[in-house]
């Protein structure tokens, strides 16, 4: 009885096992046939083209998205007789007070729901193409598929971003003072004060407030959530603003073109670089050329900071005051405070996680390829503290106002005979020749790097420093003689240690640390086994494989 009760449940099993395979491929609707893959996104040019989508409003699309030829636009309505700065008013509504073309389509909306939006776009576009088609011309589709074309549905169109930069700001502060409008800041810059408003040493950049994806400490509060609700984000006030202007002096001055107007002649993905902008001169915010960073009841020295070095070390003020112009310790407090995100002044220069501290801005700099063959192979902070290495505290925290002297290492001092040209390192020689290191070498090159860097010149303040890179256990000031590090086999055993499992043993030390400086500084010798060591001819049979030793008989 047993035996047909299992035989009955493993029949129904199988069964219920081949029904609902066959469901998978026969439903009530029919025939369930695989899915097509969906095909790879279209990327097309910008080419003054826009695609219209909305997918914020809409959701999932019924139809593809539409891709409008806004240049092809504006060149007809050119050709009916409109001056080019004429032109956006035919499609872009205008501010209350009728003085600004705001940067929105459809003109009228009656409410904010997806089928008011569907229908405005409609009657704006069609309407025109229809008006245009009894008047004889040539116009515009008026059926669904001549604008939702199946093959533009996944098509992209990716403009570059616009880099405001300080060169772009001094062409237009020269322009403006071409035309006698000397305090032009107002044009451009305000602050909210239950209204728009100018206020002199406050002129922030537009990202501030209006980068709406960006997280704003309490400070700016008010101000993003203001923006958030109008969803004014740096895109769409940027193009008011700027185009505005541009639009501006081109119909009251009557210039030709004061500014450009159509989306290519902004986005054209050129950029300027840190070395480029190094001699435009940065905006006069009242900044001081040098500055002496002394915090009030703080128990460290003061610390002297050259404010106009900096500056031209970045593309922009944003790459230190991340949230305002201020001062850092107006909002960072030194035990913190709600204003500064309860960071304190401390966190906020060292923490070596931030592209905003001073420690953190340093720490990239180290990830460069000249400076990463040593930093690359360095803690970057103390483990414990998760803070900076103590032992360059003194070199920043001088207590005086002016900044020490940069220093140019040498190799001169150095004792030849503790410091040897070459040194040989024979720890393969079983199957290898010794390998040659060109110590010396190596020390004039890492002097050059250092004396050709303003932060290496500033921070390296001793040949001993270099040193470090690869002898990095150990402090000069600790050693019995002068220029007499501890050996690499004096910390790491030929094998495991079991009481430091993360302690490489002696062949991977070295290897980490050789062929790592050179991956780091990407230089194209020593990267392979030959290029060190060249192989003997004869092996010792101790070093044989298992398969080698029989050939020997």
């Amino acid at each position: 009885m047993k035996k047909k009760i299992l035989f009955l449940v493993i029949t129904l099993s199988i069964l219920l096992g081949v029904l609902i395979g066959l469901n998978g491929v026969y439903s009530t609707e029919g025939p369930v046939l695989p899915k097509k893959a969906v095909k790879p996104t279209k990327e097309l040019k910008p080419e003054n083209k826009i695609g219209i989508a909305r997918t914020e409003i809409f959701g999932k699309l019924q139809r593809p998205q539409v891709v409008f030829d806004h240049k092809k636009h504006t060149e007809a309505l050119v050709k009916e007789g409109k001056e080019e700065w004429e032109t956006c008013q035919e499609c872009h509504p205008l501010s209350e007070d009728k003085t600004l073309v705001i940067f929105e389509f459809p003109k009228e909306v009656k409410k904010k729901d997806a089928d008011s939006y569907m229908n405005a776009y409609h009657d704006e576009c069609m309407d025109c193409h229809k008006k245009k088609t009894k008047q004889g011309e040539k116009s515009g589709p008026i059926v669904c598929g001549a604008c939702h074309m199946k093959e533009l549905e996944l098509a992209e169109i990716k403009y570059p971003i616009v880099e405001f930069d300080f060169k772009v700001h001094d062409t237009h502060d020269k322009k403006l003072r071409e035309r006698k409008i000397e305090d032009n800041c107002d044009l451009c810059h305000h602050i909210y004060n239950e209204e728009l408003v100018y206020e002199k040493g406050e002129e922030w950049s537009c990202y501030y407030c209006h980068d709406l994806g960006a997280k704003r400490g309490p400070v700016l509060a008010n101000e993003m959530r203001i923006t958030t609700e109008k969803n004014l984000s740096v895109r769409g006030v940027s193009h008011t603003r700027c185009l505005n202007c541009h639009l501006y002096f081109t119909e009251k001055e009557g210039e030709e073109k004061a500014g450009p107007l159509v989306c290519m002649d902004c986005h054209t993905g050129e950029y300027m670089t840190v070395a480029e902008l190094e001699k435009v001169p940065r905006p006069d915010s009242g900044q001081p050329e040098k500055a002496f960073i002394n915090i009030k009841n703080a128990r460290m020295k003061g610390v002297p900071f050259d404010h106009t070095s900096h500056e031209k070390s970045h593309k922009t003020c944003r790459g230190c005051h991340h949230e305002t112009l201020n001062a850092c310790k107006q909002c960072h407090t030194l035990t913190g405070d709600r204003d500064g995100n309860w960071v304190n002044i401390a966190n906020a220069y060292h923490d070596v996680f931030s592209d905003k501290s001073c420690s953190g801005c340093h720490s990239i700099k180290k990830t460069e390829k000249d400076c990463a063959g040593c930093h690359g192979l360095l803690p970057i902070m103390d483990i414990q503290t998760k803070g900076p290495k103590k032992e360059m505290c003194n070199i920043c925290h001088t207590g005086k106002k002016e900044l020490l002297p940069e220093v140019k290492l040498s190799i001169a001092g150095l004792d030849t005979e503790k410091v040897k040209k070459e040194v040989t390192i024979n720890i393969l020689e079983k199957e290898y020749e010794p390998s040659k290191f060109p110590h010396v070498e190596i020390i004039e090159k890492l002097v050059k790097v250092s004396n050709d860097s303003d932060l290496g010149s500033y921070f390296h303040r001793k040949l001993q420093t270099l040193c470090e890179g690869c002898h990095h256990q150990s402090r000069a000031e600790a050693e019995v003689e002068k220029d007499s590090p501890p050996y690499c086999r004096n910390c790491h055993s030929i094998s495991f240690d079991r009481q430091n499992m993360n302690r490489p043993r002696l062949v991977a030390a070295y290897h980490g640390q050789c062929i790592g400086c050179h991956e780091y500084m990407e230089l194209e010798k020593a990267r392979e086994c030959k290029d060190c060591h060249k192989e003997k001819e004869v092996r010792p049979t101790d070093i044989l494989t298992t398969y080698e030793r029989p050939l020997l008989k």
